[in-house]
C-alpha cells in the first residue's frame, strides 16, 4: 500500500517566473507565431497536421 496520506497536496505547482508570451519560430514550418510559454515551439497550424499527431519527423 502507498505511504501517502489521503490529505496530500495534489494541486499543480505555481511557476516561479511569470508566463512569457513572445514571438517564436515554429520548429516544424519556420513561420513566426505567438508562443504561450517557453515550451511552446510548434504553431497551431502544424499541431493540426497528421505529421504532428503521428509524431513524424519535421521535414
Amino acid at each position: 500500500m502507498s505511504s501517502r496520506s489521503s490529505n496530500s497536496n495534489t494541486k499543480k505547482p505555481v511557476a516561479d517566473t511569470p508566463v512569457e508570451r513572445k514571438t517564436r519560430r515554429c520548429l516544424m514550418c519556420g513561420t513566426k507565431f505567438t508562443s504561450e510559454h517557453v515550451g511552446n515551439r510548434v504553431c497551431q497550424s502544424c499541431k493540426g497536421t497528421a505529421a504532428w499527431r503521428e509524431g513524424d519527423q519535421a521535414a
